[in-house]
């Protein structure tokens, strides 16, 4: 077995245990696993959280991207956004068309 090859079945063998760690998180929380979609804009949130340590963010100043770095469709983003909400994992504040979410 070539170097190489070592690393990357080290890499995959730490990639799988992160998998698993989240799946086993996913259950704990009780809201299953994610959609590449929901992922994509879970990390978006958190980074804008992270950067600005707000209780609270504005989805109008996040430039939601996907894991290739494209553009999110608003579409895509609002259905969500409120799948996220659904789960729990974020929160919708103000009134109905306001643009203020926080993680819970």
């Amino acid at each position: 077995m070539v170097a190489g090859e070592v690393i990357l079945k080290s890499k995959v063998n730490k990639l799988g245990n992160l998998i698993e760690i989240f799946d086993e998180m996913s259950k704990d929380l009780n809201f299953g696993r994610l959609s590449n979609s929901e992922k994509d804009v879970l990390l978006n949130i958190s980074r804008q959280y992270s950067s600005k340590k707000q209780q609270e963010i504005n989805i109008k100043e996040i430039n939601f991207v996907d894991y290739e770095g494209k553009p999110i469709a608003k579409s895509t983003l609002y259905k969500v956004l409120k799948s996220l909400c659904d789960k729990n994992l974020i929160s919708h504040l103000g009134s109905l068309r306001s643009s203020r979410y926080k993680l819970n």
